[in-house]
């Protein structure tokens, strides 16, 4: 009777290395959920920026400023480097920031500029 209750006492009656695993189990389900609502969130500003920058004035329309800024912007982010193939979190933390930093410019351009 001592080895049942052992057995009901510990997760599922698993042992050590039975129970690792399930935990290394629902870990990588967290990080599959927490990839997907991080990629998802990414790609929702993302988006957004898109449509902010499709909506903004045409060229001749905006100031001088302005006009340097998004160029200085545009190279920002055509000269991202980026080795996607290697998944790296220096990578992510790259498209974060830029993402974050073209949200940034779009947010004070429309309030300064419209």
């Amino acid at each position: 009777m001592t080895k049942h209750k052992l057995r009901t006492n510990s997760r599922g009656g698993k042992g050590p290395v039975r129970m690792l695993q399930s935990e290394l189990l629902d870990l990588q389900r967290d990080l599959r959920a927490t990839l997907r609502a991080y990629a998802s969130r990414l790609e929702i500003q993302l988006a957004e920026d898109a449509a902010l920058v499709a909506s903004c004035k045409d060229a001749e329309e905006l100031p001088r400023e302005q006009l340097h800024q998004i160029r200085e912007l545009t190279t920002i982010v055509r000269n991202r480097r980026l080795k996607p193939e290697k998944g790296r979190r220096k990578d992510l933390r790259t498209l974060d920031l830029l993402i974050e930093e073209v949200q940034s410019f779009i947010q004070n351009g429309r309030s300064h500029g419209k």
